[in-house]
């Protein structure tokens, strides 16, 4: 039986130049395949990019948009002190019994990670390598 491989893409960021030539081109021609053809970029990084050119001009399409990551790596108070006091009562566990534990406080959903215990006990002083 064939094992399925999942590829990945890589997406290349659009450069500066290549932006501005697009944009170049689409002015002179009025023909948004062309102008992407020729800066080698799809129509929907035109479809991106034009826009923010027509509010901001030139320095619009400078550099890329800050994407701000929400959530990321943030954990609920309640859970992050449920996580302390597992550690300080149990010094012994390590962050995958403690979100284990946690997770069955709550009906089985994961409301915290391995990873996220471990962090909430780095900041509190309480873990260390040999806790692995």
């Amino acid at each position: 039986m064939k094992e399925e491989r999942k590829v990945e893409k890589h997406i290349r960021p659009t450069t500066f130049p290549q932006r501005k030539l697009m944009i170049e081109t689409y002015q002179e021609t009025h023909n948004i395949s062309f102008s992407c053809r020729k800066a080698g970029l799809s129509i929907n990084t035109f479809r991106r990019w034009y826009p923010r050119y027509l509010e901001q001009g030139i320095e619009g399409i400078r550099e890329p948009k800050k994407r701000i990551r929400k959530n990321l790596g943030r954990v609920l108070e309640k859970y992050a002190c449920r996580a302390i006091e597992l550690k300080e009562k149990n010094p012994n566990w390590g962050r995958r019994t403690i979100a284990s534990v946690i997770r069955g406080e709550n009906n089985g959903k994961k409301v915290i990670s391995p990873g996220g215990v471990q962090k909430v006990l780095e900041r509190a002083g309480l873990w260390n390598k040999t806790n692995l």
